[in-house]
């Protein structure tokens, strides 16, 4: 059954359309945070580096168009869509994410929105915020771009980096590309969380 499953994802990754569904995938999760974009960009990250398929860069430039693309469709929405972002239960994941956002825009409205990109439901809020609260769009788009690409090179990369460590152990490889890639959102967050915190103890300001 494992045997068949590989099989079939490494024929699904060597068709020409797998960039364009991995594109119309990221749309989907900037719209939608319910679908694991990073998840299939560390798979198709691993198995870049296991089995030689797909490219990688063509996957990297797949997921960052599409991400720019949902992103600023959602921006664009913000004000049709912050009474849904309003509605949302303040203890959900997607709740604590609206908090999140907001006291972390008050820091820093640019660096959050890099730091947003790798964390579902607070990409998704940040983007609806801004953009109903009449956020520059050339500065988000500045930004958001800068966000994607960071995001992009590095779910595709940790994948990749666990496929190149167990090229002879597909499934191996695979399950540990996703942990890596896991762990980036995580690691990112808790670094920029420090850092506002540093700032902000430099400049005697509270964080609340």
């Amino acid at each position: 059954m494992i045997d068949s499953l590989i099989s079939f994802l490494e024929q699904l990754m060597q068709m020409p359309v797998f960039y364009p569904l991995v594109t119309v995938l990221i749309i989907g999760d900037a719209l939608a945070p319910v679908i694991p974009s990073e998840t299939v960009l560390n798979l198709a990250g691993a198995f870049s580096a296991a089995r030689g398929v797909p490219d990688v860069w063509g996957v990297i430039i797949a997921a960052a168009i599409g991400a720019i693309i949902g992103d600023n469709i959602c921006f664009r929405l913000g004000k049709r869509l912050i009474k849904v972002v309003n509605s949302l239960d303040p203890k959900s994941k997607a709740g604590r994410s609206i908090t999140w956002v907001r006291r972390n825009m008050n820091r820093g409205a640019g660096p959050t929105i890099i730091v947003a990109r790798f964390l579902p439901w607070a990409r998704w809020v940040a983007t609806i915020v801004l953009g109903s609260a009449g956020y520059s769009w050339p500065a988000f788009f500045f930004y958001d771009t800068i966000g994607v690409l960071i995001w992009a090179l590095l779910s595709v990369g940790v994948g990749y980096l666990g496929g190149a460590l167990f090229s002879d152990f597909p499934l191996l490889a695979m399950i540990v590309g996703v942990l890596l890639g896991s762990l980036v959102g995580v690691g990112i967050q808790r670094l920029q969380a420090w850092l506002f915190d540093y700032r902000d103890v430099r400049r005697g300001v509270s964080a609340i």
